[in-house]
């Protein structure tokens, strides 16, 4: 006999549903050729209210850049940057030799302007790096701000006791991955770094490495924040 569903499945039920055109995106919706898309920042823009993806796409080297695609309503009619947003610059930034993948977009009331922070492969592996934007057209990049191996970064959207506040995942050397939390006075030089949720031992499924999914959105009763599990084999 099949149990009926639980108050909890229906309340989520309410909340999310997938919608049936997924995937909303493809390669063979882009105007160049890619191998990949996948993994996008998204942002409601605040001038003209169209949601903007900012997508992660991988180039048939197999290198990573992101790429602009804005819609009306998130589902239908994309516009698509007709070249890579922001590409790989390895004179210019060398640590993203490798590619740069996974953005996370706040948008910044204070600066007026939208942070983008995400990961850049380079020699030494993956760090977070971070660039400002007003229009996703011009960027000021301040370059990789947490060293490897550290990814799954976002900042908070206002400064907490005077600080810009930032999410992220170093990986130390005992492998075991937890979520920190850093501050900055400026946005490129970070300290005072605390844990802010530990990863389980065991069998768990967020055991040993778990990391940002989406940037922090704050709510009346505190800071809504979620992760995911990248768990080690």
């Amino acid at each position: 006999m099949k149990e009926p569903p639980s108050e909890r499945n229906i309340e989520y039920d309410r909340l999310l549903n997938r919608h049936p055109g997924n995937p909303i995106l493809t390669p063979s919706d882009w105007p160049y050729p890619a191998n990949s898309v996948f993994n996008p920042g998204a942002v409601r823009l605040h001038d003209s209210g169209d949601i903007l993806l900012l997508v992660r796409v991988e180039g048939r080297r197999g290198h990573s850049h992101l790429c602009a695609a804005r819609s009306a309503d998130g589902i239908h009619h994309w516009r698509i940057d007709r070249a890579p947003t922001i590409e790989l610059e390895r004179k210019l930034r060398p640590e993203e030799f490798w590619g740069i993948e996974d953005p996370r977009i706040t948008w910044i009331p204070e600066l007026h302007q939208y942070t983008v922070v995400y990961t850049a492969y380079s020699h030494g592996g993956p760090g977070v790096a971070l660039a400002l934007t007003s229009d996703f057209t011009t960027f000021q990049h301040l370059g990789m701000v947490m060293p490897p191996e550290d990814k799954d970064a976002a900042l908070f959207p206002r400064r907490v006791g005077g600080l810009w506040a930032m999410i992220h995942r170093p990986v130390p050397a005992s492998g075991s991955a937890h979520m920190w939390i850093s501050f900055s006075p400026d946005m490129k030089h970070w300290g005072n770094h605390k844990v802010l949720m530990y990863a389980r031992e065991g069998g768990w499924w967020d055991a040993r490495k778990i990391g940002l999914a989406t940037p922090p959105i704050e709510t009346p009763e505190g800071w809504l924040q979620n992760h995911n599990y990248e768990g080690i084999v």
